[in-house]
Formats: structure tokens, C-alpha cells, sequence
């Protein structure tokens, strides 16, 4: 009863706003996106120095990210693609940025309303420190998958998990840091330009 009354309400918007709820049309063999939403990042860090105590820190942050990739099969199913997204938060006293480069290979499920994403790429971060003054920096490589959900013609939903291993600082010589990052966006998908 509950699942018809929601497929009705959904079918109703369409017909009274003239929302079109397939998925993006794919006319071309490149494509683009666009993602803002949120960020949870997790990094912790168990130090070799026994003056020093473990590391971990959780925190909050805005995310913006940009991808631009190619579609590699006739039947429009195989993606690849380059991405490029950063973060910004106000948590702690020194916030929290984050900075990620990348490629990824995704395939498009049930006529491109579900694109499932993998990859990897390089990650730069920063620590949260007792003093704004001071900034320790880390850097190294991650893993990345991703689910979008198309909602309506390339505007939906995409969900995903991202991790860095062994990551490093400049200043902080001989210490690795592992990262951890849970993303939800509204993203927007464009498959003809």
C-alpha cells in the first residue's frame, strides 16, 4: 500500500511539474559531472616516537568535486574518467582541507540509473593540531569507489568511500597516517558534451 501511494506521488510530480525522472541520455562519447555535498573524514595514526601519542581525528567539511571522462563501449555501459575534488571545514582549530586527484572506471547498471565507480589517485590533507599556528600536512595515495543514483536526468545521488594507506609528512618524518573518507552529494551528470 505504502510502496503504491509513493510510486503514485513520484508519477504525480512528473505529470504536475513536468520532472522527467529517466535516466541521462548518453549522446556523445564524453561526459561530465559535477558533485557538492559533505564530507566525513577519518585519519588516524599509531607513531613509532614513544614521546608521541596516537593520532585520530574525525571531522566534518563541504566537498566540491569535477569529473570529465570518456565512454569506451558501443552498448555506453564502460566509463573512464579523471576526477578532481577538494574540501574545506571550520572543525578543530586549524579546520580541515583535503585535496584529491584521480582516475576512475565505472559501468553504467540498468540503463545508466546506477553508475557504479572505482579508482585511485593522490590525496593531501592536513592534521588537526592543538595550535592554529601550527600545520602538518600529509600526502599519499587512495582507493575510491563511488555509487551514483540518477534520480532525474542526471541529477541524483552519489555515495562513496574513499581511503588512503601509509600516508606521510614532511614534518613529521617516519610517521604514516591512514585516511578514511564517507561522501554523500548531490551530483549532476551530463553524457552530451
Amino acid at each position: 500500500m505504502l510502496k503504491n501511494l509513493i510510486i503514485l506521488n513520484v508519477l504525480n510530480l512528473g505529470l504536475v511539474w513536468g520532472i522527467d525522472f529517466t535516466p541521462a541520455p548518453v549522446s556523445s562519447n564524453t561526459f561530465g559531472s559535477l558533485n557538492i555535498g559533505w564530507l566525513h573524514s577519518t585519519i588516524t595514526g599509531a607513531q613509532r616516537n614513544e614521546v608521541l601519542q596516537d593520532y585520530k581525528s574525525a571531522r566534518n567539511a563541504m566537498l566540491f568535486g569535477l569529473k570529465r571522462g570518456f565512454i569506451l563501449t558501443e552498448g555506453k555501459t564502460l566509463l573512464l574518467n579523471a576526477w578532481i575534488d577538494g574540501s574545506a571545514g571550520s572543525e578543530n582549530k586549524n579546520g580541515l582541507y583535503n585535496f584529491s586527484v584521480g582516475g576512475q572506471i565505472g559501468y553504467r547498471f540498468f540503463d545508466g540509473r546506477v553508475i557504479a565507480f572505482v579508482g585511485g589517485g593522490f590525496e593531501m590533507s592536513n592534521l588537526a593540531t592543538p595550535e592554529p599556528k601550527e600545520q602538518y600536512n600529509i600526502y599519499g595515495g587512495i582507493a575510491r569507489a563511488e555509487v551514483f543514483i540518477d534520480i532525474a536526468k542526471g541529477y541524483g545521488l552519489s555515495v562513496g568511500y574513499q581511503r588512503g594507506f601509509n600516508e606521510k609528512s614532511k614534518k613529521l618524518l617516519g610517521e604514516r597516517f591512514d585516511t578514511q573518507s564517507f561522501f554523500v552529494s548531490v551530483s549532476y551528470y551530463d553524457f552530451s558534451i
